[in-house]
C-alpha cells in the first residue's frame, strides 16, 4: 500500500474537522463483543468480496439518487450515509463479522491516573523538528530522567527507535515493547521489564482483557499531535492477523475533538468513544483512520497488541538501557547481533 498523497491527508483532515465542529457522527454505542474473533482478520476488509460488492451496490445507488452535479459536493459522504445503513444492516451475517460496527468491541473502563502520571512529563511538548541518530542523542544530557518522551532520555535509558512515516508526522512515542513482522521474536524495552511502576500501572488493563504479560508482543504510548490526521488505512504485515489490536486513551482534553474511526470500507466507518480509559480493541484488517482537531493539545494513547493463548513465540529479549538498533525501512535487529541473522527479520510498529 502506497503512502497517501499530502493533499489527500490535508482533505481527509479537513473533512474530519467539519464533522467534529459540526457534530454530524457521534459516537457509536460502546458494545462489549468480546474479543474479536481473529478469523475476521485473515485478509484485509476492504478486499473480501461481501465488501466489494456493497461498495458497488452503494456507488450505483449514488449514481441513481443524487444528480451527476451534485456527485463532486462535500456532504456527497452524508447524502448516503442512511441509504448505505440500510443496505449493510439488511446483510449482516449471523456471526456479526458483516455488521460495521463489530469492527470495535469495548472491552471495559479503567482509571489511568496511575499511567498519567509516569507519563505526564513532557507529554505535550512538541516533537524534535529534526531526526537525530541513536549516537547523536547518547552524546547529549538527560535533563529529566522523569520525561519518557524525551529521545535523549529514550536512547540512553530504554531503546531509541524510529518510525519514519510517524516521526514525520511529529507524532511521538514510548516504546515498551515490540516484535519482528514474522512474531518470531518480541523485544522487551528496559521501561517495560525494568519498571515495576509501569507494569503495576498498566496492569488494570490486562486484567480486564484477561491477558497475561506474555501474550503482549508491542506495546507502545503514541502522543498525536494537534492539527494532525493519520489517513485512512489498514495495517499490513504478517504479524496483523494474528495479533489482537487494543488502544486505550490516556491523554485526552477533550473527546469531542477527536475523530478516531474504524470499519470495514471508507464509507462503513463508525466514530469511537476516545475517552480516557475506555479500552477497545480494533480490527486493524479493516480501514481506519485518526484525527486531533483539539487546539494545543496531543492526544496520547496506549496501543497494543497480543497474541492467542496457542500461538508460540520463538523468543523473547530483554533489551538493555542505550542499545543500539539497526534498522532499514521495515526491519530491525540488535546492533550485538550483528551479522549473526541469516535470513531478514521485519518489524512494524503502528501507532494511530
Amino acid at each position: 500500500m502506497g503512502a497517501t498523497p499530502k493533499e489527500d491527508i490535508e482533505k481527509q483532515h479537513q473533512e474530519a474537522l467539519n464533522i467534529v465542529e459540526s457534530g454530524s457522527l457521534p459516537c457509536a454505542n460502546r458494545v462489549n463483543r468480546g474479543e474479536l474473533p481473529l478469523r475476521w482478520k485473515v485478509s484485509p476488509t476492504a478486499e473480501d468480496p461481501y465488501f466489494i460488492k456493497l461498495e458497488e451496490e452503494r456507488m450505483q445507488n449514488v449514481q441513481e439518487v443524487i444528480p451527476p452535479e451534485l456527485l463532486t459536493c462535500d456532504l456527497e459522504e452524508d447524502c448516503i450515509i442512511d441509504s448505505e445503513a440500510e443496505l449493510v444492516s439488511s446483510s449482516w451475517s449471523d456471526d456479526g463479522y458483516r455488521n460495521p460496527e463489530s469492527c470495535i468491541s469495548s472491552r471495559g473502563q479503567v482509571d489511568v491516573s496511575s499511567i498519567l502520571k509516569l507519563i505526564s512529563e513532557g507529554c505535550q511538548d512538541d516533537a524534535p523538528v529534526s531526526q537525530s541518530t541513536s549516537e547523536e542523542l547518547k552524546k547529549k544530557k538527560v535533563h529529566s530522567p522523569a520525561n519518557l518522551w524525551d529521545e535523549v532520555n529514550a536512547a540512553i535509558n530504554n531503546v531509541h527507535v524510529i518510525r519514519p512515516s510517524h516521526d514525520a508526522w511529529g507524532i511521538k512515542k514510548i516504546v515498551l515493547m515490540f516484535c519482528d513482522d514474522f512474531l518470531q521474536t518480541v523485544y522487551e524495552m528496559p521501561w517495560w521489564h525494568k519498571n515495576l511502576e509501569m507494569k503495576k500501572a498498566i496492569q488494570p488493563i490486562l486484567d480486564k482483557l484477561n491477558v497475561e504479560p506474555n501474550r503482549l508482543v508491542r506495546m507502545l504510548f503514541a502522543a498525536l499531535p494537534p492539527g494532525v490526521t493519520i489517513p485512512v488505512h489498514h495495517d499490513t504485515g504478517a504479524w496483523v492477523k494474528y495479533t489482537h489490536r487494543v488502544h486505550v486513551p490516556i491523554v485526552v482534553h477533550d473527546p469531542n475533538r477527536i475523530l478516531f474511526r474504524c470499519g470495514p470500507t471508507p464509507s462503513t466507518l463508525q466514530r469511537v468513544d476516545c475517552s480516557p480509559g475506555h479500552i477497545f480493541e480494533m480490527n486493524n484488517q479493516a480501514k481506519h483512520a485518526v484525527s486531533n482537531c483539539q487546539h494545543g493539545h496531543h492526544r496520547v494513547h496506549l496501543i497494543l497488541d497480543y497474541v492467542d493463548v496457542s500461538f508460540r513465540i520463538r523468543q523473547r529479549i530483554k533489551l538493555q538501557p542505550g542499545e543500539t538498533l539497526l534498522q532499514t525501512r521495515r526491519s530491525i535487529d540488535r546492533a550485538a547481533d550483528k551479522g549473526k541473522r541469516p535470513t531478514p527479520s521485519f518489524m512494524i510498529i503502528g501507532a494511530q
